[in-house]
């Protein structure tokens, strides 16, 4: 029987999957409004399904969607992507 082999994980890719403060900063702004998933992606100009990927960490913005976010939220880029 073959063991499997352990992947290495490096320094860079240790934090990768933490998800958290992301998704809870996009959650919290969109709540705040009251706005839907869809409906903020009409706003910004994306699909529902590409906000719930972002919210949940699944995905990272583009340049247009980084900055229209910013404006909808009124929140620099740095609040709401820390690690972008």
């Amino acid at each position: 029987m073959k063991t499997k082999r352990k992947k290495k994980i490096y320094p860079s890719q240790e934090y990768s999957n933490l998800k958290g403060p992301i998704r809870q900063r996009l959650l919290t702004e969109r709540k705040k409004l009251g706005l839907s998933q869809s409906q903020l992606g009409s706003k910004v100009g994306v699909s529902g399904a590409m906000i719930a990927s972002l919210e949940s960490g699944r995905s990272k913005p583009g340049l247009e969607v980084y900055l229209m976010l910013q404006e909808v939220f009124k929140v620099s880029g740095e609040e709401l992507f820390p690690d972008f």
